[in-house]
């Protein structure tokens, strides 16, 4: 099978579910992130908005501002040469209908965008959502990513625009996590090319995926 041939095809299994499922099984894969160490010890968390039949993030993103961990969404910069940057966020409303219908942040001049100088104006415009501790020099990066069609041996087939694989090569330092649903997984490898990434872990509702000692199937 193709790329597109398993897009195709996992595509309709997760478009299959309900409303109801869909939430179901995305509150179970946010109880299993956010008990793994990985999470809770990062501070800068740059995490999808999550669209259509995705597993949710938003649930995510309120429990990141919550414990105050730094939150960047990605925004499409280039299209044509599949370049993102992830800009820092305060609110899931902070995110508009951008690229594809998908929620994105804005670029501002104020903007903090992840890896960038932070504008001065920002500690300014937002001080009542800023402290010290965020403020600190040491960093722990974790970025959660969405994805179509994953195998156990941790490859990942995107949505097809290379974005993701794009960014991470000039980001490799960047811990990776993938979110998907256990339709998602595809019995098999994957058609992969060596440009392609691979997360360096992977949670189901039901299992994490290639985390080494944390490697787990969840009752």
């Amino acid at each position: 099978m193709t790329k597109d041939d398993i897009r195709k095809q996992i595509l309709a299994k997760r478009d299959s579910y309900t409303e109801a499922e869909t939430e179901e099984k995305s509150r179970k894969i946010f109880e299993i992130l956010t008990g793994i160490r990985e999470y809770q010890n990062a501070t800068d968390v740059l995490i999808y908005a999550s669209t259509r039949s995705e597993v949710a993030t938003d649930d995510i993103i309120l429990d990141c501002l919550s414990e105050g961990k730094r939150v960047f969404c990605p925004k499409v910069t280039d299209r044509k040469a599949s370049e993102m940057k992830f800009v820092r966020i305060y609110s899931p409303e902070d995110l508009k209908e951008g690229y594809f219908g998908i929620r994105e942040p804005e670029i501002g001049p104020d903007s903090e965008i992840y890896g960038e100088a932070c504008p001065k104006s920002a500690g300014k415009l937002h001080a009542a959502s800023v402290d010290a501790d965020r403020e600190a020099d040491v960093s722990f990066p974790l970025m959660i990513m969405p994805g179509v069609a994953f195998d156990r041996k941790m490859g990942r087939i995107g949505y097809g625009g290379g974005f993701y694989d794009r960014y991470l090569a000039k980001n490799k330092e960047i811990p990776t996590i993938a979110l998907c649903f256990d339709c998602q997984i595809y019995e098999g490898r994957l058609p992969l090319e060596p440009e392609d990434l691979r997360p360096d872990s992977i949670i189901t509702c039901n299992e994490i995926i290639g985390a080494g000692e944390d490697e787990s199937q969840i009752d």
